[in-house]
């Protein structure tokens, strides 16, 4: 296929940049459409990008944050504010804001293959479902996950050039700042590395390992310092199985099962023994939470069958892995031969996820382990290989086949699946109100238990400022947008409003169809439905 005359350097070179174009190919085709829609998260990211492009402040009006301040969360800043170049010279739209992703991604397979030397890995990742969901969509995990292996390789080259290891530091530190799973998997790798290095470290002079060390804890520090003491830890709060808010109502439950079980009667007051506190408590019960969800990362359930279960994390609803089914085999044979740094960070990359709620199965939060896996199934390939050519030839014709219907799945019936997850329809509605503000005396945004504020911003490009919020249509608090009514998330009922007059003057309401049970009860509402044809929203006037 080649020039045996070509030096096997180039070779794998060559063979990995084709597999870097192919990996463009995957995730640049059609970035608009697919996933379908683009979701709160994606937007409120191209938003935050735009109000620092614009203004050097976040859009509440925080100047260069270290965690901008969004709606209903304090942001991870790397990739916020790598995304502010592109949308400066591409502009606010979906494409922009998922093509700081492609980059991310591609990154991440160039430094794949510094890190293995083997052309494999990146052909490897290239293809890989789980990588590719997240080179698509505007999330901030692709980039920790790049950054952590920059950070990795230039480690392990500063062990024989001192000075790699500044920017070794550099990237361990802006990998705490990308991704909340970062802020613990960082540290935790981090001893772990320098334990196993320590005999090549201590031969490194004192200049180049402080150097480091500064470069790490510049950025390091204060994302540790702000996320125990500011704000940026709510989200963790929020997730965190420690938080539960269900778990002493399950735990009641189970003592109360305790106590029937041996004979005492059902009444009120019923008192709980000692050894039904030994039984069900807080520890055990937490301590269990945390060990199942660890090991449910490495289901084969999770890895190679199903994925995760939420449409946005995985390209289908329960039918394709993270990882190719055909992997397996490779992923089993390559455990037998780890370079010792892919240990501890297979060990320790689920324990982050496994300390919130459903982690063990949340793709986002465990993409850093994902590159590890890449690894470990190169090593696997490459000894199939040396046992037997043949088998390695068959391998590679099962992935290809494997590869065909997960990307043919992705690119067709995962087009219908993610419109739903991903709010297929907010920007088109937001448009919409916003052309028609002025041919109506108000115009109605409500999408149900979705928000539409984030839409209308992003989508019409609304300059960056602090809302005003005040007493508005319908007794609810929204933004003060002229004549816009965003309504918030909740339920109404759109027959009283009908039927009681609420409303006066001339109306254009937006409405998602779950709002409207029955939509027979409003003026000739129009349809708009999902690309599977399910009804999305309604549109219909009320003049009064």
């Amino acid at each position: 296929m080649f020039d045996s005359n070509l030096p096997a350097r180039w070779r794998k070179l060559l063979l990995a940049g084709i597999s870097l174009l192919l990996a463009a190919v995957i995730r640049i085709v059609d970035l608009q459409n697919l996933p379908n829609g683009l979701h709160w998260d994606e937007m409120d990211t191209g938003y935050q990008a735009n109000s620092l492009f614009r203004t050097g402040k976040d859009y509440f009006s925080n100047p260069l944050p270290l965690f901008p301040h969004s709606f209903a969360d304090y942001r991870t800043p790397v990739y916020i504010y790598s995304a502010v170049p592109i949308i400066a010279k591409l502009g606010l739209s979906a494409v922009s804001v998922r093509f700081v992703s492609v980059i991310w991604g591609l990154l991440g397979i160039i430094l794949i293959y510094l890190l293995t030397k083997d052309w494999i890995a990146p052909a490897v990742v290239a293809l890989s479902p789980w990588h590719v969901q997240y080179s698509r969509k505007a999330v901030e995990t692709i980039s920790l996950s790049t950054l952590f292996l920059a950070a990795l390789a230039c480690f392990l080259r500063g062990l024989r050039h001192p000075r790699w290891l500044i920017l070794s530091g550099l990237f361990f530190g802006l990998s705490m700042a990308a991704y909340s799973p970062g802020k613990l998997f960082i540290p935790l790798f981090l001893i772990v590395l320098i334990f196993i290095y320590r005999k090549s470290l201590i031969k490194i002079s004192s200049i180049h390992l402080l150097a480091s060390i500064i470069s790490f804890s510049l950025i390091a520090v204060p994302v540790g310092l702000d996320s125990i003491f500011g704000k940026s830890g709510t989200r963790f709060h929020d997730v965190a199985v420690f938080t539960d808010p269900t778990r002493a109502f399950e735990i009641n439950l189970r003592r109360l099962d305790t106590a029937l079980s041996s004979g005492q009667s059902r009444k009120v007051g019923l008192k709980t023994s000692a050894f039904a506190k030994l039984l069900d408590n807080k520890i055990i019960d937490i301590t269990t939470t945390i060990a199942n969800s660890y090991l449910q990362t490495f289901s084969t359930e999770f890895l190679f069958i199903k994925g995760d279960p939420e449409p946005r994390h995985s390209p289908s609803k329960n039918t394709i892995g993270q990882l190719h089914l055909p992997e397996i085999l490779p992923l089993i044979i390559g455990l037998y031969h780890l370079p010792a740094v892919l240990i501890p960070w297979i060990l320790l990359s689920p324990i982050p996820a496994a300390l919130t709620r459903d982690g063990g199965n949340h793709a986002a939060r465990l993409l850093i382990m994902f590159p590890a896996f890449a690894w470990v199934i190169t090593l696997g390939i490459r000894r199939l290989q040396k046992i037997h050519p043949l088998l390695s030839i068959f391998y590679f014709l099962v992935f290809m086949g494997s590869s065909f219907y997960i990307f043919g799945y992705y690119f067709t019936h995962y087009r219908f699946e993610s419109a739903q997850p991903y709010q297929w329809g907010f920007s088109q509605m937001a448009k919409l109100a916003y052309s028609k503000a002025g041919q109506y005396d108000r115009v109605i945004l409500d999408f149900g238990s979705d928000s539409a504020l984030m839409a209308y911003l992003f989508t019409n490009k609304i300059p960056p400022r602090k809302l005003n919020f005040s007493k508005q249509i319908l007794n609810t608090e929204t933004p003060d947008l002229g004549n816009i009514y965003l309504l918030p998330p909740g339920s109404r009922s759109w027959s009283d409003i009908v039927t009681q007059k609420l409303l006066s003057g001339r109306n254009l309401v937006i409405a998602a169809a779950n709002t409207l049970p029955n939509p027979g009860v409003v003026p000739a509402p129009t349809r708009i439905d999902y690309p599977n044809s399910q009804p999305a929203f309604y549109t219909f006037e009320i003049n009064q």
